[in-house]
């Protein structure tokens, strides 16, 4: 059975999961309401991510990619709930009633999540079940730091660039170092290269999360997200705040003081100023040192393992040319 028709399955395992799980049937209704949102594991046009750190990791170790299923299923709910929970926390849920069941929700995607995890025992051998569990609660709970330090910073005026770089770190590098972990894990008990994994998929999750960023503070009010708005401290924005300071920018500096969010005019203002003071070329070096760091990390798992099939990892590697940024002048 070829990759992609593993990850057709991980979409069936999910509906399977959710329907047989004990709860009534509005709650599903809204589980699957999320789930089949745009981006997400049941969306109609679905592009596996989450389930290809997971399915690639155990199939680059040379594992039985049958028994990763369930955990590229599991992945994805735990992601899904990751996101919920960050739209809760940005309140982009703005009806109070949706952002209480959606914030439920995350709750209910994180259970189901391990009960897929645990029913790989008798899948995969006895310890998987809890060693992959085992490895996607450590991972969430380092992630969950990363959001935290997230909030913590939308009020902090000192926040520099690597206090943001350690929350980007730990918030998304966390994540998708758990899944290659996760995926490993039912390939080998090797823990050097179980190691190896996990620091790819964190350093490359970290290159993820940095484009993402640099699409989050856009000149185009169409494309840019709501970091500038709800003053968040990623990598762009602080290194533009540091900027201002060095440059006396006292305007920009009092924007963010202020405990509302920015106005679109003001918000515009500051994305053009992240522009010109080069927040986004900042940002694009820190993103493509992160990976390099990431693919010599693979070339040492390839070493360490003597399996030069590892080498096809180098496809979950964004490319940092892969938002279609220009970058000149």
């Amino acid at each position: 059975m070829g990759l992609s028709t593993h990850e057709r399955t991980v979409q069936t395992t999910v509906r399977d999961a959710i329907s047989a799980a004990l709860i009534p049937p509005q709650q599903r209704a809204a589980l699957l309401s999320l789930l089949t949102a745009p981006g997400q594991v049941l969306a109609p046009r679905w592009h596996p991510r989450w389930s290809a750190f997971v399915l690639e990791s155990c199939a680059a170790l040379g594992g039985d990619v049958d028994a990763a299923v369930p955990v590229a299923g599991a992945m994805e709910l735990v992601a899904s709930a990751a996101d919920v929970l960050d739209d809760v926390l940005d309140d982009d849920l703005v009806a109070s009633l949706q952002a209480r069941r959606a914030l439920n929700a995350t709750v209910t995607l994180v259970w189901l999540a391990l009960r897929m995890v645990l029913d790989v025992n008798w899948r995969a051998g006895v310890d998987h079940g809890r060693v992959v569990a085992g490895i996607l609660i450590q991972g969430a709970v380092a992630s969950h730091g990363g959001e935290d330090l997230d909030l913590l910073l939308e009020s902090d005026p000192d926040a520099d660039e690597l206090l943001s770089l350690q929350m980007t770190a730990r918030k998304s590098g966390n994540l998708v170092g758990m899944a290659c972990h996760a995926g490993a894990a039912l390939a080998t008990h090797d823990s050097a290269a179980l190691r190896l994994v996990q620091v790819f998929g964190y350093r490359v999750g970290v290159v993820a999360q940095l484009l993402n960023d640099m699409a989050g503070v856009d000149v185009d009010p169409a494309k840019r997200g709501s970091d500038i708005r709800r003053k968040k401290k990623t990598l762009p924005v602080t290194y533009m705040l540091r900027c201002a300071r060095e440059e006396g920018l006292q305007r920009v500096l009092d924007l963010y003081m202020r405990d509302e969010p920015l106005n679109p005019a003001d918000e515009q203002e500051v994305a053009e100023l992240i522009h010109d003071l080069g927040g986004l070329h900042y940002t694009w070096v820190v993103a493509d040192a992160w990976r390099r760091e990431a693919l010599a990390g693979l070339r040492k798992l390839a070493e360490h393992t003597g399996c030069e099939l590892v080498m096809r990892l180098r496809r979950l590697v964004p490319s940092v040319r892969a938002k279609g940024f220009v970058l000149g002048p």
